[in-house]
């Protein structure tokens, strides 16, 4: 690169801060941030880091590495929003760095840097690494399984030590991926590597796979939580291995379907701005171009790194569970594909690839333009024009991005284009990304527990509160405790099967109760409010938004 010292360092506190921002200038979202962070706060309240809960109730569906890392935050720094979503933003600098260390050894530094800011500025990457859910340490882990594997079979100049501990590396890559969110992250590689053995039958390097310390580091990280909370809870096993990873991927009962080209548009979207050199990469000069640049590696790091892309679009395009996210991990080995094709590619191409990223900015703008479309129930006027202004902003930061990109191009300075934009874009992205709190009326519940708190000063958390035919993510992790479920249960099923008398599973059942109680509290949709009406119940409302509302049963 030809960027001076000063240009760079400005460079990357740009992207610090852009990365770090949305982390917590945010509000939490419903459902998947509520609920991880509040399995998280119960987690550091009980002490019990074996046998996470949902709302006080047994909750198996994923394993705890990120409950931990959370719960742990919740105590030292005390529970914020960047605490739930801190690990969020390390494990994707991780994977960020991961990419790094892997490009650079196999083509040098500067498409190193070209690798890696075009994975964090590609929406799929960028997202995910926002939210607090459990797929960006499962990506993260597993691209460390994928860099320890290409550079663990050998690189040109690498000392034999330093080749093994990138196998045994593999390995623990394995081990923390399953910790994160299960099976997953080993029956991916293992099929991967095993379909490259068969393209290749490079059958010698199963005995470099490091069979003595890669089981032992494997065991040594992912063996000891199961042991544990198998010899606690007996049913662990069964739910976990058997519903929760066979039954998800062979039958639609999670009602998580979509088509076989379900991820066709998530992948086109997420790839973006980059997605227009898939185009090239398909081209045999663009193809050439990345074979050539991953020339040092001892095996065919482009053929391994396609079929890493290729095999889990396939599995998961298949699989009768689908969401977006599913496809995160494929984003760092699409990075290192279409670096070396951006970099090599004809100026005039380039060119071309500029022009087709301006429908980024495009679309910002024409959603400023047409944001009274949005306007419903769930949105008002005043929640779109606001983050109309932050999409706008975000627009013409992309704009800046792509012209930045184009003048340096034409320079010659073609590395120094592609990093520019790549932080420009990452920018770009933070603002529209903040801009989305200006929703948080109708994604979260953090004022309406602060209008609650502050309409209800006598309110004691010994007081009863019920959650009636639903169940708000984001409300316990701000309310700082659990609720009473009635005549709902979802995911909680399995933990009130074993607790029963933790929730009230019909309507009349409550009913009696409420009547009963002097002073409790409750929790519903404005659909589900008239029940109490109807049943001839006494409550008062204490605080409400677009959807929900909170009652009471006692005087003022």
């Amino acid at each position: 690169m030809t960027l001076s010292r000063p240009l760079l360092a400005l460079l990357a506190a740009l992207f610090l801060l852009a990365w770090l921002w949305p982390t917590g200038s945010r509000t939490l979202v419903r459902p998947d941030e509520g609920r991880y962070s509040e399995i998280a706060r119960e987690m550091a309240l009980s002490a019990d880091y074996v046998t996470p809960t949902l709302n006080g109730l047994k909750y198996f569906e994923k394993p705890p590495l990120q409950y931990w890392t959370t719960a742990l935050a919740f105590q030292v720094f005390g529970q914020s929003d960047f605490a739930a979503r801190w690990w969020q933003a390390a494990t994707s600098l991780f994977g960020l760095w991961l990419v790094w260390l892997a490009v650079r050894a196999l083509a040098g530094h500067e498409m190193a840097w070209v690798a890696s800011t075009m994975l964090a500025s590609m929406f799929y990457y960028f997202l995910i690494a926002h939210i607090n859910t459990t797929d960006m340490g499962l990506a993260a882990f597993m691209t460390m399984t994928l860099v320890g594997l290409m550079r663990g079979f050998g690189v040109v100049g690498q000392s034999a030590a330093a080749t093994r501990a990138w196998m045994v590396a593999a390995w623990a890559g394995a081990a923390l991926g399953f910790l994160s969110k299960g099976l997953i992250a080993i029956v991916l590689p293992g099929a991967i590597f095993v379909i490259y053995l068969l393209i290749t039958r490079q059958w010698k390097l199963l005995t470099q796979l490091e069979w003595v310390w890669g089981p032992i580091a494997f065991l040594a990280v992912a063996a000891p939580w199961p042991i544990l909370v198998q010899s606690r809870n007996p049913e662990w096993a069964n739910f976990f291995f058997i519903y929760e990873h066979f039954s998800r991927f062979s039958n639609s009962e999670h009602n998580r379907l979509g088509s076989m080209l379900y991820f066709v548009p998530v992948l086109i979207v997420g790839l973006a701005p980059w997605t227009p050199a898939l185009l090239a990469f398909l081209r045999r000069d663009g193809r050439q171009a990345v074979r050539e640049t991953y020339a040092r590696a001892t095996i065919n790091v482009p053929l391994l790194l396609t079929i890493w892309c290729v095999f889990q679009f396939v599995f998961f395009s298949v699989s009768q569970s689908k969401l977006p996210s599913y496809l995160l991990p494929i984003t760092p080995a699409a990075a290192m594909l279409l670096a070396p094709v951006l970099v090599r590619a004809a100026k005039r191409s380039f060119t071309q690839l500029l022009l087709l990223m301006a429908v980024i900015p495009l679309s910002l703008f024409a959603l400023v333009v047409f944001r009274t479309e949005f306007i419903d129930d769930a949105y008002t006027s005043g929640m779109i024009n606001q983050f109309a202004v932050y999409a706008g902003i975000g627009g013409v930061v992309f704009a800046v991005a792509i012209a930045t990109a184009h003048r340096l191009n034409q320079r010659g300075r073609r590395i120094d284009a592609i990093v520019v934009a790549a932080v420009l874009a990452t920018v770009g992205g933070s603002v529209a990304a903040c801009g989305y709190e200006a929703l948080s009326a109708s994604t979260s519940s953090h004022q309406l527990v602060q209008d609650f708190l502050s309409t209800e000063p006598t309110y004691s958390k010994d007081d009863a509160f019920y959650s009636i035919g639903i169940y708000e993510q984001t409300v316990p992790p701000y309310l700082g405790r659990t609720l009473t479920l009635v005549d709902y249960l979802d995911e909680m099923g399995l933990g009130a099967s074993f607790e029963p008398d933790k929730v009230r599973f019909n309507f009349t059942d409550f009913a009696i109760e409420w009547e009963g109680s002097d002073r409790a509290y409750a929790i519903t949709d404005f659909e589900k409010l008239p029940r109490m009406d109807f049943a001839g119940l006494q409550y008062r409302v204490v605080a409400a938004d677009l959807r929900r509302v909170i009652i009471a049963r006692h005087d003022k």
